[in-house]
């Protein structure tokens, strides 16, 4: 049976004929006009209104920083002031005026930067600013003025600041409030009419390689995103670890070519973060990543891996020395101050250097990947190294044997020697002497530790300090070596030649609540002039735990022992901490003296160094002398001790009277001082 084919109507064949197409077409090519006209007379107008509000948010911030300046100038200018109350001299006084200077300068270029709605403001702050002026002068020209007019000038003068400062802070939040809104606008808009033009398949033809080529940018972004640090912009541990496996696969395949890595991680971050906030802790991370790039060789890898710890790699290092280098010049360059929109901070890192391919050719191939992770764990074992010896850099050091079995057995001997008492005296100290350079005589010693292997021959401190450190011996480690150095210290004083014997002490051992109890009795016990003992303690040490360290440090000094702050400089310091800290001496890191003679920059850092030691009352060693030349220039410094291999080498106490002399001799040589 045959279907009956149904006519079709000559209206629905015009539907769907030809003409129709044509009119369909010249709708979709009039509506895709129209679409785009629209959109692009919104972009113009989303780029006007989004310039106009960039541009007041850019004036808001400015006036934002420069009132926040002015707050801090004059916080800064009353601190001077109180400070010339107990200090009154020419330098403090120097300083309030500087400070005042920037206050009114700041105010000035305010008002240049704001124009008329700005100019109430400050005109009102520099009022205040004059008035508190004049009542600071009196009050520093005349120390027995009633301080109760330039504390009530002061108060005026900080409320004005705050509130105006709070005001420009709230103007700069709402313009990136402004600015914000408007990008969002010409987002949603922007978003709104390319998704009617797509709707236009007409044009889906036109549009097809822009849309790809789009895909193809939003995929290298995506992947970039997934390889790199969003803060920093450097590649993250992901895309490292194929460079590093990259590296040491070509190394591989090339005699006498190293691969190095350096784990840097930085001292004192923490501080940075609660001191100055969260902002600039991220803007000195995004300063710290420049620095290493800037320090590294154009084609070295450098990464964050996360926190405050970045990684730097050298695919190519003709040797270990060039490798190592590299890293104090990159360990020197962090210890520059960074200068950051809160404020200066200063920091320091702490580098562990491994080096490899290992190229054992016995050795089994290394399964995929292996090469790399040990590397890395290397390095990290060598960076906490650095960390708990307080040295910036640190290479790792395997015994053929295998690192690992090396330091257990150290450990276990070492705790055996420490449990026993060490009746062999395998545990040993040598000597520095510390020249007192006013007069070219030895007065103080610093003791540090040797072990007398019955096997290994001497060991240097870093060949087991580290497994006394990982394995909690570092306490009765430190209480072995205090008794030690006390009894030489009697015994030289009970010879007619008393010397101060500087002992460094383990972080942990402010923790530790028998330590105050046992340095007591180890003086008593030898019948030594408490005074003749004296303390170490780094930096990074008594900054991390101020509190407790100030009052561990009372109870010390309250038995006339002496407390030194070892490795000044080396990384960052609350003044206001140091100024509370019961300490009678600080020692200036070796990195600023050892290059004095030559590098006029250290003579401007080490100079300050001794100024504020000496403004708090604390008398100064220098280390690290490794030039006679920087004797003189120490003693023009105002320097009060010095010590370094160019006076003396460390040596054990039976060497230590010739020692003495040989460095008294050089120290004369230089400075001129005659033989008395």
């Amino acid at each position: 049976m045959r279907a009956e084919l149904t006519p079709v109507p000559v209206a629905a064949r015009g539907a769907h004929g030809p003409r129709a197409r044509r009119r369909r077409s010249v709708t979709v090519t009039v509506a895709l006009a129209g679409v785009l006209l629209a959109l692009a007379a919104f972009t113009l107008q989303g780029n006007l209104r989004t310039s106009r509000a960039t541009t007041a948010q850019s004036h808001a911030m400015d006036l934002d920083m420069l009132f926040v300046e002015v707050r801090h100038a004059v916080l800064l200018e009353e601190l001077s002031r109180e400070q010339h109350v107990t200090n009154p001299s020419d330098a403090v006084r120097g300083r309030f005026t500087s400070e005042a200077a920037i206050v009114t300068s700041t105010l000035v270029r305010a008002d240049d930067t704001g124009g008329d709605g700005v100019a109430g403001d400050v005109a009102g702050l520099l009022r205040r600013q004059h008035a508190y002026r004049i009542a600071a002068d009196t009050a520093m020209a005349d120390p027995q003025a009633d301080p109760s007019p330039v504390r009530a000038a002061f108060d005026a003068l900080s409320a004005d600041a705050d509130r105006v400062t709070s005001h420009y802070q709230s103007a700069a939040a709402g313009q990136a409030g402004n600015l914000e809104d408007a990008q969002r606008r010409m987002v949603a808009g922007t978003g709104a009419g390319f998704a009617l033009g797509l709707c236009l398949l007409a044009v889906i033809w036109r549009l097809v390689l822009g849309y790809q080529r789009r895909l193809a940018e939003h995929a290298d972004a995506s992947q970039h995103l997934a390889l790199h640090d969003a803060l920093t912009g450097l590649p993250n541990r992901t895309l490292f670890d194929l460079e590093l496996r990259s590296a040491l696969d070509a190394a591989r395949h090339t005699p006498d070519r190293l691969v190095a890595l350096l784990i840097v991680d930085l001292n004192e971050f923490k501080s940075v973060n609660d001191t100055l906030g969260h902002p600039a802790g991220d803007e000195l991370l995004a300063s710290v990543a420049q620095r290493l790039r800037d320090t590294a060789r154009e084609f070295d890898v450098v990464a964050r891996f996360g926190g405050d710890e970045f990684a730097v790699l050298l695919p190519d290092v003709p040797s270990r020395a060039a490798a190592e280098a590299l890293a104090k010049r990159i360990a020197f360059a962090l210890r520059e101050d960074f200068r950051l929109a809160a404020g200066p901070a200063a920091v320091s890192g702490s580098i562990g250097l491994a080096i490899g391919p290992a190229r054992d050719p016995l050795a089994e191939p290394a399964a995929d990947g292996a090469d790399a992770e040990e590397l890395v764990r290397h390095a990290d074992a060598a960076m906490y190294r650095a960390k708990a010896s307080g040295r910036a850099v640190v290479v790792f050091e395997q015994d053929p044997g295998g690192e690992a079995p090396s330091r257990l057995g150290l450990f276990g001997e070492l705790r055996s020697l420490l449990t026993t008492g060490d009746p062999d005296e395998q545990l040993v100290l040598h000597f520095q002497p510390q020249v007192r350079i006013a007069d070219a005589t030895v007065t103080a010693v610093e003791a540090l530790v040797r072990w007398q292997h019955p096997e290994r021959g001497l060991l240097q401190p870093d060949q087991f300090l580290a497994a006394a450190e990982t394995g909690g011996l570092e306490i009765p480690l430190t209480y072995h070596l205090l008794e030690a150095g006390v009894a030489h210290a009697a015994r030289w004083k009970a010879a007619g030649r008393p010397l101060v014997v500087s002992i460094n002490v383990s972080p942990r051992c402010l923790l530790d609540d028998e330590f105050v109890p046992r340095v007591l009795a180890a003086v008593q016990l030898a019948g030594l002039p408490p005074s003749l003992l004296k303390l170490e303690l780094t930096e990074h040490t008594l900054m991390a735990e101020p509190d407790r360290a100030v009052s561990v440090l009372r109870a010390i000094r309250a038995t006339g022992v002496q407390v030194s702050v070892d490795d000044f400089g080396s990384g960052f310091s609350s003044l206001s901490q140091l100024k509370r800290l019961p300490a009678d001496e600080l020692k200036i890191d070796r990195g600023f003296i050892r290059d004095l003679a030559t590098d006029p920059d250290d003579g401007v850092l080490v100079r300050s160094a001794i100024e504020l030691a000496h403004n708090l009352g604390l008398s100064v060693v220098s280390e690290g002398v490794e030039d006679l030349r920087a004797l003189a220039v120490l003693r023009d410094l105002g320097s009060d001790l010095a010590q370094g291999h160019a006076l003396s080498h460390p040596v054990p106490a039976s060497e230590l009277p010739a020692a003495c002399e040989l460095a008294e001799k050089a120290a004369r040589s230089i400075l001129e001082v005659p033989t008395t």
